[in-house]
């Protein structure tokens, strides 16, 4: 899963390794490093992101509609 966070110029994402209930009761999802991400397409339909070199496109139906509500509202410029 990609959690993103942003500041107010730039948004940083992490990959988070799923939880495995065959661990220790007390083990949390393993943090990745964390990658500056950047939106360079933004359509009605499809979401294109760079995580670090990574390329990742969103579709709509690859995520719950309030989170990728979300995710256009982060990179989403007015005026643009």
């Amino acid at each position: 899963m990609l959690s993103l966070s942003s500041t107010a110029s730039s948004c940083y994402g992490r990959w988070l390794l799923p939880f495995d209930p065959e661990q220790s009761a007390g083990s949390r999802p393993s943090l990745g490093d964390e990658y500056q991400v950047r939106c360079d397409y933004l359509g009605p339909w499809l979401i294109g992101l760079y995580v670090g070199k990574q390329r990742i496109w969103l579709w709509p139906d690859s995520a719950p509609p309030e989170r990728l509500r979300e995710v256009r509202r982060l990179f989403h410029r007015p005026g643009r």
